[in-house]
């Protein structure tokens, strides 16, 4: 009885989200969503928050469509495409500045299915704008990322839920200090219908780097960050969800105190 459980839950939770899960062949999973950034103080290099220089305040509306891409039941091909529009005001300057953000793809190939999913993912990180318009949509580097991924489904206290955890590393081109990225999730299933989930998200920067990123707290040449969001997902129909949360930087070192909101969808064709 307990191995047609899991079994339902693996279905589930590869319906919901990417993780580690992959799609079969010929299935796509869709999932459009729009993120609100701000932040009016940072973390300085004592890991202490203060407020912006010159009263400054940053925001950005990042609206983005991530994708998955069943190539068999084992390799997905996998993309991330985001249109961004930020702006940055203090007591000397207004700027404002839009357009596409780097594209990510990559592919994803389960190593491992037995209990828990393992699965190791490649990208490419191309960007698609000039660094010339602050505020910089981002570093304006070419990019590649390993990454590892741990899903499964449990059951505490009767309720079916869900972990996925991520480990990855991130090297850029030049000038940008390479990135160690993780991240812990954790979703609980509240009825057929409804589920909370609970993420921390880090990135955590190797060495130095030479690239300077004024007027946009959310991104620097060498950083620490952790991120906590937190979130509920409701199905309206079989094969789609709608998700919607918020997040609130935990920590940091060299970067803004960023908090926000998001809505997205998850859609399987």
């Amino acid at each position: 009885m307990k191995r047609y459980i899991f079994a339902w839950l693996l279905a589930l939770h590869n319906l919901l989200f990417g993780g580690a899960w992959t799609r079969k062949s010929g299935e796509i999973l869709l999932i459009p969503y729009y993120y609100f950034y701000q932040a009016e103080n940072q973390y300085d290099i004592n890991w202490k928050v203060k407020e912006i220089d010159n009263e400054g305040y940053f925001d950005s509306n990042r609206f983005g469509l991530y994708f998955e891409y069943g190539l068999t039941s084992a390799l997905n091909f996998i993309g991330n495409l985001a249109f961004v529009s930020q702006r940055w005001i203090d007591n000397f300057n207004y700027k404002i500045n839009s357009g596409f953000s780097d594209v990510e793809l990559g592919l994803k190939f389960k190593i491992f299915e037995a209990g828990i999913i393992s699965s190791v993912q490649f990208t490419g990180i191309i960007p698609t704008y000039s660094v010339d318009k602050e505020p910089i949509l981002g570093f304006g580097r070419y990019a590649g990322e390993a990454r590892f991924l741990f899903s499964g489904g449990i059951k505490l206290s009767n309720l079916d839920s869900y972990f996925n955890l991520e480990a990855g590393f991130r090297k850029f081109q030049k000038d940008i200090a390479s990135q160690v990225r993780f991240q812990i999730l954790y979703g609980i299933h509240l009825n057929k219908n409804l589920q909370g989930i609970v993420q921390l998200d880090g990135v955590h920067s190797i060495g130095e780097g030479s690239f300077a990123t004024k007027f946009n707290p959310s991104i620097e040449t060498d950083y620490v960050e952790g991120k906590l969001t937190t979130s509920v997902a409701y199905r309206f129909t079989r094969k789609a969800w709608v998700n919607a949360g918020f997040y609130h930087n935990l920590y940091g070192k060299k970067i803004g105190v960023g908090r926000g909101f998001f809505v997205g969808m998850w859609i399987e064709i």
